[in-house]
């Protein structure tokens, strides 16, 4: 293989990499837990930005309550974060798929 395509190609790679991490830092995810009782957005850093509560679920709030929304919680986060690697691995197998460089497959 001609060097010059070698390295036109691994430009090209290093380009569409940089351009799916832009993507993912660009892309927020959603979850709702049981009737949306709890609304998580997060980012692709796995960063929490928002919380919101339904205002009904909340407003007579028990000890048993507050428990069953730290559950809630727990179960979002770990939805929407499931998502994210999911995503982010889709994507990355997709940048690996479209290399052919003889020799190293």
């Amino acid at each position: 293989m001609d060097f010059n395509k070698l390295l036109q190609r691994a430009q090209k790679m290093q380009e569409d990499l940089e351009k799916s991490e832009a993507e993912l830092k660009q892309k927020e995810y959603t979850n709702k837990v049981v009737s949306s009782i709890v609304n998580i957005k997060m980012n692709s850093d796995y960063q929490i930005e928002e919380i919101k509560f339904d205002d009904n679920f909340v407003k007579n709030f028990t000890k048993e309550d507050f428990e069953a929304l730290r559950d809630a919680i727990m179960l979002a986060v770990n939805d929407i974060s499931r998502e994210i690697t999911e995503n982010k691995e889709n994507m990355m197998s997709g940048l690996a798929g479209s290399i052919n460089i003889p020799g190293l497959r």
